[in-house]
């Protein structure tokens, strides 16, 4: 089987282990991989020295002729059977570039962030020539068919990807002592690059619903925690001594660490990676039922899921952590062995490959 991934693997050492995982591992199982990206990064290194092929062909623009013309050299040079098209501009741009070429196209969707009334998104995501589309939740899933129609409902595939625990090994936590944060206080984490959908400000609101007299901290980091809308809240905040903000940090999973229980407050979540990190790390987790977050959590069990854009029910929450501080490690237990259960990179790896087979038996492509 040739298979063509044209994907974003220059997003990081955490954000893409998932993704290495597999390529690695379809390549060790027999399939001819060939992976394009944006431009050499270690990640990228790391699946050449597994003996994958790389193509450093940049897609930023949703329409780009030079990228199509590589794409579409490749593809008549190279005679693939698949393509692994992995966010929105890779499958405009391919779609284009297989104008007439027989080949199968399979998708990758991880967000809710498309809508039918968008005409882009038929260039992309909801583009009929897609044979099937891979959906991280059955959120996603479920969002996508009510975008595209009840009759694509057959081209979905719902497969989570997978996490290893052991891939999440922070050194040492940031310090509560660095942090200012005294040894019996509750501390309450997020870290996200702040975006809209993320939530943000109604977990900054919630601390005004708490009581003072529970010691309850915030930690957030990551890109634009510390500016914006999010710093002028915190500065509003009748709490605001209780808040520990950082913007981007290299090493996020320190600071995901030194917290006693993850927050994610999301508006919209495909499932939660920062969620998901959180539970390796064996922290009890709070999620909102918009989104597939809530797939993660067995309420009461490793977290709770309360409604989005809700400070009222996520303090509700949090104090409810705070009154139940023993219950804490062993709910933290749970979140690791729900990770373990629901995303075994084995099963990932193995329902992707099927995918894939299943799919290269269709010879004629579209």
């Amino acid at each position: 089987m040739k298979l063509l991934v044209i994907t974003d693997i220059c997003r990081g050492f955490a954000v893409t282990l998932p993704e290495r995982f597999l390529y690695r591992g379809l390549h060790e199982k027999g399939v001819d991989v060939t992976v394009i990206t944006h431009f050499r990064t270690p990640e990228s290194e790391e699946l050449e020295k597994a003996g994958i092929k790389l193509h450093y062909i940049p897609l930023f623009r949703k329409f780009d002729l030079t990228a199509i013309r590589r794409i579409r050299e490749l593809l008549i040079r190279e005679r693939f059977e698949i393509m692994y098209l992995t966010f929105g501009k890779a499958i405009t741009n391919a779609i284009f570039a297989a104008r007439g070429i027989r080949i199968r196209k399979v998708g990758y969707i991880g967000s809710l962030n498309f809508h039918w009334h968008d005409p882009t998104a038929y260039l992309s995501f909801l583009n009929p020539s897609i044979d099937r589309m891979v959906c991280l939740s059955d959120a996603v899933l479920e969002h996508f068919v009510k975008q595209a129609g009840e009759r694509f409902r057959k081209k979905c595939v719902r497969i989570y990807k997978g996490y290893d625990p052991d891939w999440i090994k922070p050194e040492a936590p940031v310090s509560r002592q660095k942090l200012n944060i005294p040894p019996g206080a509750l501390i309450a984490g997020c870290v996200a690059n702040v975006r809209p959908e993320k939530g943000i400000p109604y977990l900054i609101k919630s601390a005004e619903l708490l009581p003072a007299e529970a010691v309850i901290y915030f930690l957030l980091a990551g890109k634009g925690m510390d500016e914006g809308k999010q710093a002028r809240l915190i500065r509003q905040s009748r709490l605001s001594d209780r808040f520990r903000v950082f913007g981007f940090v290299d090493d996020i999973f320190r600071y995901t660490a030194a917290c006693d229980i993850y927050v994610q407050p999301s508006l919209s979540e495909g499932l939660g990676r920062s969620v998901i990190e959180a539970m390796c790390m064996k922290k009890p987790v709070i999620v909102t039922s918009k989104g597939g977050a809530k797939e993660l959590v067995e309420e009461g069990v490793n977290g709770y899921v309360v409604p989005p854009g809700d400070p009222g029910a996520i303090a509700a929450k949090i104090l409810q952590c705070w009154s139940e501080k023993t219950r804490l490690a062993d709910m933290g237990e749970k979140s690791l062995l729900k990770v373990k259960e629901m995303l075994d990179p084995l099963d990932y790896l193995g329902q992707i490959y099927r995918l894939f087979c299943e799919v290269a038996e269709n010879k004629n492509g579209t």
